[in-house]
């Protein structure tokens, strides 16, 4: 680890008391020149670290920058860090294929290429999470239920950490303030030998700040941020960690209740879309224990919806 590293645990460590230089330079073996270098290079790198010449260094807790060393210290299964990738679906299927074991989770500091469901391409702007989430499939006892299970551990985490309310659009879509603020998608591995399930990648994309400026034109009125109006109350680091540990705790729970409560389209007029077949207008009544959308079209008839998509219609 460089001495930057090594200032940088001692920092975190430190949970926003101050550190002298003299004790990070006896700790490291190293000069208190070479921990000002390391502090200012930090700043640089846009750590909020404040400097005395007197009393030491002291990291702010808020300070909302990505590491190998911040996520480290704030997720409790192993995690991965990549600046800048084309989605961390496919880094993570990077790793699964070179023999990185389930759990783990990787988070990108910016996505170019994210992926979205039925084959969209999900947008991605600066300074949001964006993280996958990969499961050994023992670790997931109702693989049916994964997808919801994950619109709940977010929701959860969001509301606890930052106190912006959220709502599920089904199947896991999340809203704030009537806008989608985050997207999720989840993808299994087979193991083409047994037939059966590996892992799965459950891929979360949270936009934290941001304004309609940063959205195109297409997405305008539909996308939205949790904080349009200003900076977010906790780090991505701090939030990215808090739902993947939901994501973890929730597996084999029963949540369909918690899930009935946000799913904000139930008991409302709906068109359900199925991609190469058409569109319908129905109502949504109800989903079952199997996290399924329970519909009654215009003629009596009633259908279990496991895929496709809904929209609200006014």
């Amino acid at each position: 680890m460089s001495v930057k590293d090594s200032v940088l645990s001692l920092l975190l460590e430190s949970n926003g008391e101050v550190v002298s230089g003299q004790s990070m330079a006896d700790a490291l073996s190293c000069s208190r020149m070479a921990v000002s270098k390391s502090v200012q290079a930090l700043i640089a790198e846009g750590y909020d670290i404040k400097s005395s010449k007197h009393n030491g260094y002291i990291l702010d807790p808020s300070s909302d920058v990505l590491s190998d060393a911040v996520l480290r210290k704030e997720f409790s299964i192993p995690v991965h860090y990549v600046p800048e990738c084309r989605s961390t679906f496919y880094e993570s299927r990077a790793l699964i294929a070179d023999g990185v074991k389930a759990p783990f989770a990787l988070i990108a500091g910016k996505q170019n290429g994210g992926k979205g469901r039925l084959g969209r391409s999900f947008f991605s702007p600066p300074g949001g999470i964006y993280l996958s989430v990969v499961l050994s499939s023992s670790d997931i006892p109702d693989p049916d239920l994964l997808t919801i299970s994950a619109s709940i551990a977010a929701a959860d985490a969001i509301e606890k950490l930052t106190g912006a309310e959220c709502l599920i659009k089904w199947v896991n879509d999340i809203y704030s303030r009537g806008r989608k603020v985050v997207g999720i998608l989840t993808e299994g591995i087979v193991n083409m030998e047994l037939g059966g399930l590996d892992e799965a990648i459950i891929g979360i994309g949270i936009n934290l700040s941001g304004n309609d400026d940063d959205i195109p034109a297409e997405l305008k009125g539909k996308m939205g941020f949790l904080f349009p109006e200003g900076r977010s109350p906790v780090s991505r680091a701090k939030l990215a960690a808090a739902v993947t540990d939901n994501l973890i705790a929730i597996q084999g729970k029963d949540f369909i209740d918690e899930y009935r409560k946000r799913c904000f389209i139930i008991g409302h007029d709906v068109t359900v879309v199925k991609p190469g077949k058409g569109e319908w207008p129905a109502f949504a009544y109800d989903v079952d224990s199997s996290g399924h959308l329970l519909v009654e079209y215009g003629d009596g008839r009633r259908e279990s919806l496991s895929s496709g998509e809904v929209t609200l219609r006014f």
